[in-house]
Parts: C-alpha cells; structure tokens; sequence
C-alpha cells in the first residue's frame, strides 16, 4: 500500500506532527492546499512512520500528537487504518482531518480500535446544492457521519467563512445543527477565514475582520465552543508567531512560514 507524501510538518508550538497524505475526492472551488493532487513522493506506511520518528527524534523528547491531513486522507482505508495503528505506539493522541465524506460508522470504529482520539470534520456548506456547486458531492453523508462520530472521539468541525458563499445563514444553519447533536457542549466549531489570495478559482474576496466577528456572535448563540480560527492552526491563541519545519520525503529539513508555503508548494509541485 502506497499513498502520495509531499512532506511533513513539525510545529514549534507544542510536539506535533503534520502528516500530509496528498491527493482528494473534493474538487473545492476555494481550495489552497495542492495536496489535492497526488504531489510528492510514493510512500508505505513503514517508510512515512519511519520518516516522522527520525524526523521528530530530532526536534522533540517525545511526540504528543500526530495530525493526519490532506488532500483526503481517507482515500485508502487499509494504509489510514495502518498508519493509525503505527502511530499509536509512540504518539499519544492522533488526529483526522477529513471532509468525512468516506468515514462512516464502521470505518471510523476501525479507525478508534487502531487509535484514533480526534476526528477534525471540515464542513464545506449546510445547503445540499451548495454543497455540490462548491465539492462536486452532496453533503448527506458528510452530515450523517458528524452525527455518527458523536460521543466517540474528540469530534472539532471547521467551516471556512467564504463572503457571499458561505456567510452567515450558512454558519448559522450548521451551528443550529451541530447544537442539536451537542447535547454535552462537546463539539468545537471553528470559523476559518477564506483566503482569496490562495484559492484555487476566484470565487470571493477574504473577509473582513466585521463579518467575522458577526458569524462568530451568531454561532455563539447555539454552541459554546466556538471561536474564530485559522487553517492549519489548532490552538485557539497564538501570543507569538512562528513557523513550522517541514520535512521532505528525502529527509530534508526547511523552515517555512505562512508567507512562504504558498510558494514553495508551487514550485514543488511543477517537479
């Protein structure tokens, strides 16, 4: 079993490592992350595990968490659930980022037998046709399997605030949903900012800080756990800013920021 691997990541606010899995079923209109295409070099699973312990071994003690992104990492069942169950024996808690539309109820147990703690949720939109306009897929099973993961994992959804798109009554329809399963206040709800400047078609513009804050109000009204967000970053505050190690199949090490990762994923991607 192989999976496409452009890089890793190693953050420098806490133990962490960024697992990138590349390649997507989603087709988003708004999407920025050339993970979406199979970018990067063939990889097992013994050969990603043993990139990220040689890699990590080099910054950390000991590694906290591992977060398993994309592009969709739930594409190959058995590599996700291998790579799950590699993990857990040297990292405490493993988190998957997914579009969930692939992670019914039985692949998520399998996925909680090997290890498994977070299931990130990234919902797109509330409206069915808006959905399919945006991904090129419905929504329904995206919907049934945040209610199925509920009470099973550390269960975080984000929505990306897109103006004109995705504003406020799509947000609130989704925080009137997500209220309605959260009956033990469990659920994070993250508004994440659109970035024009990134995304793959020019669908909007960025939001302003005014239409944020309005669908942040509007969302606490039904969750309690909400707060404003940023893509790629897990901790709600960040008092100093920083920059991450990315890792390179080939083991080599760069230090890139916000500022540049745009840049560099184009070049790399021309390769």
């Amino acid at each position: 079993m192989i999976r496409y691997v452009p890089f890793i990541t190693l953050s420098e606010l806490k133990p962490r490592v960024w697992i990138t899995l590349s390649g997507c079923n989603f087709k988003c209109k708004g999407c920025f992350s050339l993970a979406r295409n199979p970018i990067g070099e063939q990889m097992t699973v013994e050969q990603l595990i043993s990139l990220v312990k040689d890699s990590a071994s080099g910054c950390y003690s000991a590694l906290e968490e591992a977060v398993i992104t994309g592009g969709e990492p739930t594409l190959n069942r058995h590599y996700l659930i291998d790579l799950v169950s590699q993990l857990k024996e040297f990292v405490g808690w493993i988190v998957l980022d997914t579009n969930g539309y692939l992670l019914d109820d039985a692949y998520l147990e399998e996925l909680i037998a090997a290890g498994l703690t977070e299931v990130t949720f990234d919902l797109k939109a509330w409206s069915e046709k808006l959905h399919e306009w945006y991904t090129g897929y419905s929504n329904k099973s995206v919907l049934e399997n945040i209610r199925n993961a509920y009470g099973k994992v550390k269960l975080v959804v984000n929505t990306v605030y897109i103006p004109g798109i995705v504003d406020d009554r799509e947000i609130e329809q989704i925080a009137e949903f997500l209220a309605e399963i959260d009956t033990n206040n469990e659920i994070d709800y993250r508004i994440n900012r659109f970035r024009a400047e990134l995304s793959y078609e020019k669908i909007s513009r960025n939001p302003d800080p005014n239409e944020i804050e309005r669908a942040y109000s509007i969302v606490a009204k039904y969750m309690k756990n909400s707060v404003i967000g940023k893509s790629c970053v897990r901790e709600r505050k960040i008092e100093v800013k920083r920059s991450w190690i990315t890792v390179f199949p080939d083991g080599t090490l760069k230090r890139r920021t916000l500022d540049d990762y745009r840049e560099e994923n184009k070049r790399m991607a021309l390769v």
